[in-house]
């Protein structure tokens, strides 16, 4: 066993505006998770990062309690110091909680001594997610997608082209994944879902060819972006929010962050979507952002 481990997992945008629950990418926004065993089975935890006010420091903490769960059901527990550095702000739609659960899972793996196969792990972390977009991408990195049958998750992956810039804005209030999953019908028409349907596997094709060339019209969804605009002032005005640099447009997972793919001009957009936001009383920060293509598979290693 290594005396400590270190993971690195990127933050990730879910469902892409059309991808709904199926596709997602990974962002250079990162949860680094460092562990060192202890002889004991005493558990300490330390924080740094964004947003310190929404996570717990102590056993509570979503990452020590993956570990120690996880370790209990493979009857291999034991104690350990964890150190957490986080750039990816809490629930805010860039995948916090995904990257805390692939990377304790990863940690897993090197303190009990075993192999977890990637099939196995993105199974195991999407029963704990919910839903298999988000740890996806986030142990692949790049452009993602999957699906799921039963309790097995199968997950594709492809690098994002270098030349394709990202922008996230990311406003100053949060909004849980339940409350903005209850917003959404229960039933959707057949132009609906065809219409989603048709963008996704576009947008799927574009970025597996390597070409992404992107249209304004791959991000016109139906199924969760309207429903969604009631819980977040602001956003109906700024998915109409055109530029000649701005390539599409989307809430990136259940939001309120907003993902933006740019072929330049990253800042003034950025600003722009800020100034948006504002005339709603809203507070932003725009990022930009390259795609990670190593994922927690790729950065993850024992010291």
């Amino acid at each position: 066993m290594p005396q400590r481990i270190s993971v690195r997992v990127p933050a990730t945008c879910a469902n892409l505006g059309c991808a709904f629950d199926c596709a997602a990418l990974a962002l250079s926004l990162y949860l680094d998770i460092h562990v060192t065993p202890r002889g004991d089975r005493s558990i300490s935890v330390h924080y740094r990062g964004v947003t310190p006010e929404r996570i717990p420091a102590d056993e509570t903490n979503l990452i020590a309690r993956t570990i120690r769960q996880t370790l209990e059901s493979w009857r291999k527990l034991r104690g350990y110091d964890l150190e957490i550095d986080n750039q990816i702000p809490i629930g805010v739609g860039l995948g916090s909680s995904a990257a805390a659960i692939v990377g304790s899972l990863a940690v897993c793996h090197w303190l009990a001594d075993t192999t977890l196969f990637d099939e196995q792990l993105i199974s195991l972390a999407a029963r704990l997610e919910g839903h298999p977009d988000n740890v996806a991408a986030a142990w692949h990195g790049g452009f993602t997608v999957s699906v799921q049958q039963g309790e097995r998750v199968l997950a594709f992956t492809c690098p994002v082209p270098e030349t394709l810039k990202l922008l996230v804005v990311i406003p100053d209030y949060t909004v849980p994944t339940e409350k903005a999953r209850e917003v959404l019908p229960a039933q959707y028409s057949r132009g609906d879902a065809v219409h989603n349907l048709q963008r996704a596997a576009v947008l799927a094709a574009q970025l597996f060819s390597g070409k992404a060339e992107f249209y304004r019209a791959f991000f016109d969804d139906r199924w969760h972006q309207p429903y969604r605009a009631s819980l977040m002032p602001g956003l109906s005005e700024v998915l109409k929010f055109t530029h000649p640099d701005l390539l599409g447009l989307c809430l990136s997972g259940a939001g309120p962050a907003i993902l933006a793919f740019v072929r330049g001009a990253a800042e003034e957009i950025g600003e722009a979507v800020r100034s948006i936001l504002a005339q709603h009383h809203v507070q932003s920060q725009p990022h930009v952002l390259a795609a990670d293509n190593l994922g927690a598979k790729g950065w993850s290693l024992p010291a």
